[in-house]
């Protein structure tokens, strides 16, 4: 595959044929703090893999904690770079042969401290399979797509786990906020039919008045919560805690699943892993309208 790429600095020592993790992190340390005037406290390696089809380029996914003058103040920011690395070269921008840049294609793999007892919203921890959603309730491609992956993890706990991450698009459905603050009760106390419920209640998606969003899942769910239920301290520190986690996996929109810790675009490559003589008729049911998201 032809490759272009933007080769931001070249490792000069002759003898060195391959650039260590630590070489890479150095030379975007000294890079950022050139470019941003800034200084860097501290850099980690989020996740690197080689990419397929690229003969030999490897991608970083690094975060980077700033402090930045703004004014006459410093103030602590966190950067997430990507970066790439074949032998000696180093670069920030690497494209395929169509002009595709990479980043827009790939992520960082799932850390282990993702799959932990207060996520895993369905099935066996133990599963051969894990999942990890990003979902936001009045996403419309969440609302076709997330509910039949719960029900399929459902009928196959052996096969799979699935671990549910939030995340509200409040720019765009305001009303996400108050009903992903209940869903996260609804998660706690393991009441999976009033969390999937919440993802048709019949209120506006640019309804900002709490209140009225309460009263759409009591209607739908039959479930009262209050407003100080769903602005208790544990919630916050509970989105708190899925926020982070969508920074460190480099997500940007819903639903985003990923597949033993490899994200999947197709956002449907769970189902090949279902034992065929259970799912033919579901597969059948859904064929047209997951073959029309990638016609």
């Amino acid at each position: 595959m032809q490759i272009k790429f933007l080769v931001i600095m070249l490792m000069v020592t002759v003898h060195l044929f391959a650039v260590s993790q630590k070489s890479v992190e150095f030379y975007v340390k000294r890079h950022i703090e050139k470019k941003m005037h800034s200084k860097v406290d501290k850099i980690e390696t989020l996740s690197s893999y080689q990419i397929g089809g690229t003969n030999g380029w490897r991608v970083y996914f690094l975060v980077l904690d700033l402090k930045v003058k703004m004014g006459n103040v410093y103030r602590n920011r966190t950067l997430y770079q990507v970066v790439y690395n074949k032998g000696k070269k180093i670069a920030f921008s690497l494209k395929d042969k169509k002009g595709n840049d990479y980043s827009k294609v790939l992520k960082p793999h799932v850390p282990l401290s993702a799959y932990n007892d207060s996520h895993l919203l369905v099935g066996n921890k133990d599963a051969r399979h894990k999942i990890l959603v990003v979902s936001d309730p009045f996403c419309p491609f969440c609302q076709k797509i997330v509910p039949k992956l719960i029900e399929s993890v459902e009928r196959h706990p052996k096969t799979f786990a699935l671990y549910y991450y939030h995340l509200p698009l409040v720019r765009i459905h305001p009303a996400s906020d108050v009903t992903t603050k209940a869903m996260h009760i609804f998660q706690k106390r393991g009441n999976l039919k009033a969390l999937k419920e919440c993802y048709h209640l019949l209120v506006s998606e640019r309804e900002k008045n709490p209140q009225v969003i309460l009263d759409a899942i009591k209607r739908k769910t039959g479930i009262t919560l209050t407003q100080k239920e769903i602005n208790s301290k544990e919630i916050k520190e509970t989105m708190a805690f899925d926020k982070a986690m969508k920074k460190r996996l480099m997500v940007t929109g819903t639903p985003t699943i990923f597949i033993d810790g490899i994200w999947d675009p197709s956002r449907s490559a769970y189902k090949k892993l279902i034992p065929k003589h259970t799912e033919n008729s579901i597969e059948s049911e859904e064929k047209g309208f997951f073959a029309s998201l990638f016609n």
